[in-house]
């Protein structure tokens, strides 16, 4: 007999109203086929279980506890239009949502928002990063301030790497902790870029609270050399993917240098559909240009473009740095949010691809590529005081 048979309401035993209805409830669940609420969420249900005994009536009733989940997929994404500025006025009814290329009804839609976001900043302290753990640093610290000043609702943890990651400050909302923990940073060791962005995402971003929203974002400042990680680029896009991570990059690369790190740190960026930013791969300016393949910047006699002591290289590198920032902060702190209760409730464990489309021309959605089906760590519920 099926198991909503043997729980009908007319077969119920006599017994107190608050059982009837909590058995009435667990059938009602049986005959919908289970799960109900957000992803990453749980809801508690109570319900009597006894009768007040005499002079009791003070007490609290003990409870039954009952957590239900629901697999409702959400997706925080960007909009720009054809100049590379971010569309911020477009509604629910401008969007459609694919999943495996099925259309999905849409059950909800915010507008762009300071979405909680968790971010890790990842920095390269290695041997070959030395000449350029100034810019890292700094860079790293803009970042901080301008994420962390716009809402009390991100949380951002610093993190190195040379031969192995180290975390030197955990999540906080106080972006002095940041700046404090950067300025006592140096180089030294080998390159473990891909084992620490693998330790980021499993034991930092993953374990942040609530899956989806809030966002989960890695943000890495490297020339994406890599000599010492046991890990492989093909695990570590995988293990991004799994805990729902997109990441930028703030290349420390600069202008005619052989850079192989950089295949890389593009993969990473193209996989999480995150951005890559170069900010000394434009210096020298065109305004400079002398023709040679390789331009130096300072102290070359026939073939520098900036003149000692003139500022204008450090005016340049500065520029170039803060609109790299501004368009990592602008594009983190103003976002849409979609979500929707996918057709295919098998949890499978394979990988959906999720394709959000606007209905208005000559614009760009970026957001992560999809999800893998897999059931929602879900919380357990804090004991009543």
């Amino acid at each position: 007999m099926p198991f909503y048979s043997r729980l009908s309401p007319k077969s119920l035993p006599r017994v107190s109203r608050a059982k009837r209805s909590f058995c009435l409830l667990l059938w009602l669940l049986a005959v919908c086929g289970g799960t109900a609420v957000l992803t990453g969420s749980w809801r508690t249900l109570s319900a009597q279980t006894s009768a007040p005994s005499p002079g009791s009536e003070a007490q609290e009733p003990p409870r039954q506890i009952l957590r239900i989940e629901v697999k409702e997929v959400q997706i925080p994404f960007s909009v720009f239009d054809k100049n590379g500025s971010l569309v911020r006025d477009l509604k629910k009814e401008d969007f459609r949502v694919l999943e495996d290329g099925v259309e999905q009804q849409i059950t909800y839609f915010n507008a762009p928002t300071n979405l909680p976001l968790r971010f890790g900043i990842l920095i390269d302290t290695s041997s070959s990063a030395r000449i350029r753990l100034k810019f890292e640093k700094e860079a790293a610290m803009q970042l901080g301030y301008y994420v962390l000043s716009h809402s009390r609702d991100h949380q951002g943890f610093l993190m190195t790497f040379d031969h192995g990651p180290d975390v030197v400050q955990d999540f906080t909302t106080d972006p002095d902790n940041l700046t404090q923990a950067l300025d006592k940073l140096q180089a030294a060791g080998g390159t473990a870029l891909l084992d620490a962005v693998i330790e980021a995402c499993q034991k930092n971003l993953l374990a942040a609270p609530g899956p989806g929203i809030p966002r989960r974002v890695l943000v890495i400042f490297s020339d994406g050399e890599d000599n010492l990680s046991k890990h492989s680029l093909e695990q570590t896009v995988d293990v991004a993917l799994r805990a729902d991570v997109r990441i930028f990059v703030v290349s420390s690369n600069g202008y005619g240098q052989n850079a192989p790190g950089d295949k890389i740190l593009k993969r990473l960026v193209e996989e999480t559909n995150g951005r890559m930013y170069s900010p000394l791969e434009d210096l020298p300016s065109a305004a400079f240009a002398t023709g040679y393949i390789s331009r130096h910047q300072l102290y070359e006699s026939q073939n520098s473009v900036y003149q000692p002591g003139s500022g204008q290289y450090t005016a340049e590198l500065a520029l170039a740095l803060t609109k790299a920032l501004e368009s990592i902060g602008d594009e983190l702190t103003n976002q849409y949010a979609i979500g929707y209760t996918s057709t295919n409730n098998v949890l499978d464990g394979k990988f959906r691809t999720v394709e959000i489309r606007a209905r208005r021309e000559e614009v760009e959605i970026r957001h992560k590529r999809g999800y893998y089906a897999v059931p929602s760590t879900i919380p357990n519920p804090p004991s009543s005081p």
